[in-house]
């Protein structure tokens, strides 16, 4: 009976993490492309503010 409990504890601490893991992995993505977002306005206010024309 103990280690039953125990093992479910166990269990449940493991996903726990891998939850936590899957969140922070989630997050690093979507501050990534947030990144990327912004990087690409910020090049295409340079573009247009330069005058250079597109190049497609």
């Amino acid at each position: 009976m103990q280690s039953n409990l125990f093992d479910d504890l166990k269990s449940l601490k493991e996903k726990m993490n891998q939850d936590e893991h899957n969140n922070k992995e989630k997050l690093l993505e979507e501050q990534k492309k947030e990144k990327e977002k912004k990087l690409h306005e910020q090049f295409e206010k340079f573009m247009q503010n330069s005058g250079v024309k597109k190049l497609h």
